[in-house]
């Protein structure tokens, strides 16, 4: 039960993310919390402030054309009254806006054009009868050396 629950909030999230709404990312989130905890694989620094993260969805609003997120292997255990702790894999796919800007305003390199990958997420929820909210989210990435390898493995496989 518990895990079909999480199944379908990570669906929502996907579909969010797909959406490119700020305000859709936020909704999923436990903002009763006192600070948020957030560190995706793309920036340098874990966010631990409510307007930091804000910024950072609305950000991606115009920074992002489309995005699509691919969820799978879920596992999750306790974590204290009232909490788990999710782990999954996270495929995402990006394709980012023709006149997409960093943060900071200066020009994206990638402007235009489209990135992908994969890497794991681990993520602390609050969770009673009604809803699951993410209290923290962290991506992280394999290791450089291992993910080329296992990308070149694959393709050797294809042939």
């Amino acid at each position: 039960m518990f895990e079909r629950r999480l199944t379908a909030l990570f669906a929502a999230y996907r579909e969010a993310w797909a959406a490119n709404s700020a305000e859709r990312l936020e909704s999923f989130w436990a903002t009763d919390e006192p600070a948020p905890f957030y560190k995706a694989e793309e920036i340098d620094r874990i966010i631990t402030d409510w307007d930091e993260l804000r910024a950072y969805w609305r950000h991606n609003e115009t920074f992002n054309e489309t995005i699509d997120l691919r969820f799978d292997d879920l596992s999750s255990v306790p974590a204290g009254p009232g909490r788990c702790l999710a782990g999954l894999r996270m495929q995402w796919s990006i394709r980012f806006a023709a006149d997409a800007r960093t943060i900071d305003g200066r020009p994206f390199s990638w402007a235009g054009q489209t990135m992908g990958g994969e890497n794991h997420v681990a993520a602390l929820l609050s969770a009673n009868a009604e809803q699951l909210r993410f209290c923290a989210w962290v991506e992280a990435p394999n290791a450089p050396l291992s993910y080329i390898a296992k990308l070149y493995l694959e393709r050797g496989q294809e042939r």
